[in-house]
């Protein structure tokens, strides 16, 4: 029996391995399958982005005077069919998963103490454990709910967005035009009593009635005790997940790093690899990471200096009618002297799609000369 505490994407994709296998395999989960993606992260911002994006297409298509009659969100409705489709998602990731042979034990608390898991306080017998526990954007909630009709006041700690290149950033704050942008400006204080009333953020008090935290992921392992772990308290583990106790392995958030799913789901391959016998190196470098407001904002870091170009987007399927104010994204290059592209920026329709691809073939070490015949 192998054990899985948590069902997230790293949890999920190793027991679907392992279970491939022909190993017995159970998942722990207090919640959910699906992990923070599903339920709390991504997904969420998925569904209200699609939302928010549309208002703000067909009021960009009225002032063009192509459409006639104002578009506002019925909020009550869009939570109904948010809760309806999580639920049907719940369900296809419950059928897919235990359809592979996997059982799911839902609603049990697990602690993993010096190598033996314990669910609900009861010691459970296991040839290996895999440990899978768990920011969203403040930018992503700020274009959304501007687009729904609030007045919204991104508070930055330092600069919004600054891990975006110049072009996306003024991009990104064309996106986010309807909203106060305050940056390098700390919250100090939340005030009220009964409900919030404001905030005091770089020395000014700011009314608002809602506050909306997006500070980033911490690993969180309370649960887990007698491994090693780092000041932080992600687990430490090697280049195969496997922790500072043999047979023990961890894989999604709980190791820090990069936080998110398909970081995750790789991280779970490997150690369900590694309890198989066939261990394998994961290289999380230069995967590319996305921000999605009206545009998709994708970048993939350059892993070293090379030679920027930046052009235009091209005009296409959710474009077109930005043409004419110029509106339509950058594509950022950094290639090598021999052509090799090193990194990229991106921002247009669907580009996080994009460099999905155009990310793997940057690990591949494919030049601007053989990529050039399929453009």
């Amino acid at each position: 029996m192998i054990i899985v505490v948590g069902g997230g994407p790293a949890g999920r994709m190793a027991a679907l391995r392992l279970a491939g296998e022909g190993r017995e395999v159970t998942i722990i989960e207090k919640r959910a399958l699906g992990g923070q993606c599903v339920h709390d992260g991504c997904m969420l911002v998925c569904a209200l982005n699609d939302v928010a994006r549309s208002i703000e297409s067909a009021r960009h298509l009225e002032k063009m005077g192509i459409l006639k009659g104002a578009v506002s969100v019925d909020y009550p409705a869009l939570l109904e069919k948010l809760e309806a489709t999580q639920d049907k998602l719940r369900y296809i990731l419950n059928m897919e998963t235990t359809a592979s042979g996997v059982t799911v034990e839902y609603g049990k608390e697990a602690e993993v103490r010096d190598g033996v898991v314990y669910v609900d306080g009861i010691a459970r017998e296991a040839e290996a454990v895999i440990i899978a526990g768990g920011g969203i954007s403040a930018a992503e909630f700020a274009y959304i709910y501007a687009a729904f009709g609030c007045e919204v006041t991104p508070v930055a700690r330092s600069g919004l967005l600054s891990m975006l290149p110049a072009p996306l950033l003024e991009d990104a704050r064309r996106d986010l035009s309807g909203v106060t942008i305050l940056e390098n400006c700390p919250i100090e204080k939340v005030l009220g009593t009964d409900k919030v009333e404001g905030v005091i953020a770089g020395g000014k008090e700011i009314a608002c009635d809602t506050i909306l935290f997006a500070t980033g992921v911490k690993p969180e392992s309370p649960y887990v005790t007698g491994v090693a772990k780092g000041e932080d308290g992600a687990i430490l583990v090697d280049e195969h997940m496997e922790t500072s106790i043999k047979g023990v392995y961890a894989a999604g958030d709980i190791i820090g790093g990069k936080c998110f799913t398909p970081a995750a789901r790789l991280q779970g391959f490997a150690a369900a690899d590694a309890i198989l016998g066939h261990p394998r190196k994961i290289d999380l470098s230069q995967i590319p990471f996305s921000v999605v407001l009206g545009l998709d904002y994708t970048v993939c870091p350059a892993k070293e200096n090379g030679d920027v170009k930046t052009l235009p987007n091209i005009a296409g399927p959710g474009s077109y009618w930005h043409v004419l104010g110029g509106t339509v994204g950058h594509m950022q290059l950094e290639t090598s002297s021999n052509g090799e592209i090193l990194g990229f920026a991106s921002s247009g329709p669907s580009t996080s799609l994009v460099g999905t691809y155009l990310g793997y073939l940057v690990r591949k070490g494919v030049t601007v000369h053989e990529f050039s015949p399929m453009m």
